[in-house]
């Protein structure tokens, strides 16, 4: 087996706990305007860009769901959390990244997420600067789990998918890296995967300091 050229990391769940605050903040954005929005229905949108969450309230509350007024609120909610409670950063990530690094093997987020956001967050956390690309939900035409965004990496940085890897939390993003013919590794954080998503995933791990322990991926075989 070759060793891997790219690897490609989601964002929220992965990199940081911001999935967890996400869910509150669809909890208190959804009281402003009489919706309950349940943590249950929450998780369910993990994985998801802004159009598929859009379709998905709609689907669920009504066309008239006020989408843009709680999803602009939402947003709100989840900087003041974080101001107020800091930014958690999962383990391992500072050491993932040094390493890749020091192997000379590339780096790449593809989040869901805007762009604004992604930059926002990884500029607080202070790694920005450590991807050679980042590709955002706002970027690419199809949410996960279509592959696009994570093809859209690896052709952006010239690798081959069968030389890529993805590390995601959730099972869309999982989806995603098997149809686009990417090995990935679940690093499951809020959900815990079904035994037959753990069974397409090259690995599944606790944390990403287990990722760099994987050594047949970063050496030639």
């Amino acid at each position: 087996m070759s060793k891997i050229e790219l690897v490609i990391f989601d964002m929220d769940g992965l990199m940081f706990d911001t999935e967890i605050v996400s869910k509150r903040a669809w909890k208190e954005a959804g009281k402003l305007y009489d919706y309950d929005i349940s943590m249950e229905f929450a998780l369910g949108l993990i994985g998801m860009n802004r159009n598929s969450i859009a379709k998905h309230f709609k689907e669920n509350f009504g066309e008239e769901f006020p989408f843009e007024e709680i999803y602009m609120q939402h947003g709100k909610f989840i900087d003041k959390i974080i101001e107020e409670e800091g930014l958690g950063i999962k383990k391992g990530l500072v050491d993932i990244l040094e390493f890749l690094e020091k192997n000379n093997i590339k780096k790449a987020v593809a989040t869901s997420s805007s762009r604004d956001r992604a930059a926002k967050l990884l500029k607080l956390a202070g790694i920005y600067d450590k991807f050679d690309k980042i590709i955002c939900g706002d970027e690419v035409t199809k949410g996960k789990p279509d592959p696009e965004i994570f093809l859209t990496a690896c052709n952006k940085l010239e690798v081959a998918p069968d030389k890529a890897i993805v590390l995601e939390d959730s099972v869309r993003g999982l989806e995603a890296a098997v149809a686009g013919c990417i090995r990935c590794v679940l690093v499951p954080d809020l959900v815990e995967p079904s035994e037959e998503h753990v069974r397409k995933a090259y690995a599944k791990v606790a944390d990403l300091i287990e990722v760099i322990n994987l050594k047949e991926l970063f050496e030639e075989i």
